[in-house]
């Protein structure tokens, strides 16, 4: 009888401990689940975030692009001016000095 009895006794420790296991599985299992879901609802607000401040970085960089543009422009136009007017200037001073030749040439042969 004593050998029944304690094998009873050892029986319901593990008929315990195996219940009492699979109860904290269970729990764990559950708390595991709702952090995943917490995890993924973290996910989705943080990815229309940075979505948001994405779209914002490219509005800006496109908006320097463009005044970047403008301003390169505008000295391609300065530049060119320059260089015209320095043309212009060498042309001119190209017609003096060959009318100055050939007028000096004249007084010589004169």
């Amino acid at each position: 009888m004593f050998a029944v009895g304690a094998l009873t006794m050892v029986l319901l420790a593990i008929a315990s401990l195996a219940v009492y296991s699979t109860v904290m599985v269970l729990k764990l299992k559950k708390e595991t689940h709702i952090d995943r879901t917490e995890i993924w609802r973290y996910i989705h607000e943080n990815h229309q975030i940075i979505f948001r401040k994405i779209e914002d970085v490219e509005n800006n960089l496109r908006t320097e692009m463009r005044l970047g543009e403008q301003e390169l422009n505008n000295k391609m136009d300065q530049l060119t001016s320059y260089t015209d007017r320095r043309f212009d200037k060498l042309i001119d001073t190209h017609l003096v000095v060959k009318k100055t030749a050939k007028e000096s040439k004249q007084i010589i042969n004169g």
